[in-house]
């Protein structure tokens, strides 16, 4: 065989031989699976049916901002202006937390477009039907005991169940929606939806403030920073997070007494914060954010860097 035949065949054996490398390349840059293939009709219902309460809470959210600014007409672009130097200060907490969440989704091996559906679906799904359950549940409190009662003791009652009740409910219509049932999502859900809860509740209190009369509106500022960012290191953020843990745990667990106990940790924290305890001054609510803190603390630990092995652990007496 001459040299230039024998060259000729190692090339075509070399050819041969990196065929299947070449097409297992090109395999893999074929475009992925649909994430909406093979799903079935009951979760293509539930996804309609999140993206009308969805839909449904973005209008309520930006449709009403007009709200009594029309009079007087001078006063208009001042509100305006006023309403959005409010919205802009709520970045002191909402630019740290996100920096926070990052920080926990990369360790718990969480995808980014889970922490943002879950911010935004936190933002505009649980707000409103929250807010229509809590005037019923008002009512159902002043019928039951009396005025002066549920004027003290009302929010403190049933915001709560209702609340802490609707945003879980959210965590795990999100969960169920994207097909993950993992701690870290439940932990990182829950962070999500709870901030986004937390930003609708805000901005709707801005928007009353500066709709209101004169008095309200000079004190816009100072009742943005006194009363909703000073409390915005523990509130429905750390309340959702350790619901939807506690949730895990009951739903996906059955770990029923560690579940529950879990549960209340943030419905006793909520009944406090909005109590008449809430306003006998710093050391109060220092305590009542203490024993939120704490807990959370553990439980975001336990969860982003095991999976929550120490949650689950506590075996004894549990069904």
């Amino acid at each position: 065989m001459a040299p230039e035949d024998s060259a000729d065949a190692t090339e075509q054996a070399d050819a041969l031989a990196s065929a299947p490398a070449s097409l297992a390349a090109e395999g893999s840059r074929l475009p992925e699976r649909s994430p909406f293939a093979g799903r079935s009709h009951g979760w293509w219902v539930g996804l309609a049916a999140f993206l009308v309460l969805f839909c449904t809470g973005f209008v309520i959210e930006f449709g009403d901002m007009d709200r009594g600014m029309a009079e007087p007409a001078g006063d208009t672009f001042l509100r305006y202006q006023l309403m959005l130097e409010c919205f802009a200060l709520l970045l002191a907490y909402v630019v740290p937390f996100f920096a926070f969440v990052r920080c926990t989704r990369l360790k718990a091996g969480v995808p980014r477009w889970l922490v943002a559906l879950a911010f935004f679906a936190g933002w505009f799904v649980p707000g409103w039907i929250a807010g229509i359950l809590n005037e019923g549940a008002a009512a159902l409190v002043r019928m039951a005991t009396s005025q002066r009662f549920a004027d003290a003791w009302g929010d403190a009652i049933e915001a709560p169940i209702v609340e802490e009740a609707v945003k879980v409910l959210a965590v795990a219509a999100v969960l169920r929606l994207a097909g993950r049932d993992r701690a870290q999502d439940w932990l990182v859900c829950g962070m999500c939806v709870g901030m986004g809860f937390q930003v609708s509740e805000d901005l709707d209190y801005i928007e009353a403030q500066v709709a209101g009369s004169h008095a309200d509106l000079v004190t816009a500022v100072p009742f943005t920073l006194g009363s909703r960012i000073s409390g915005a290191l523990i509130s429905h953020w750390t309340y959702t997070a350790l619901m939807a843990v506690a949730a895990w745990l009951l739903l996906s667990e059955r770990r029923r007494r560690t579940g529950l106990l879990l549960m209340l940790v943030p419905l006793l924290s909520h009944f406090a914060w909005d109590s008449p305890l809430g306003d006998l001054g710093a050391l109060p609510l220092g305590v009542i954010c203490a024993l939120t803190a704490v807990p959370f603390l553990f439980v975001w630990g336990d969860v982003t860097f095991d999976g929550g092995r120490s949650l689950l652990s506590c075996r004894a007496s549990e069904a």
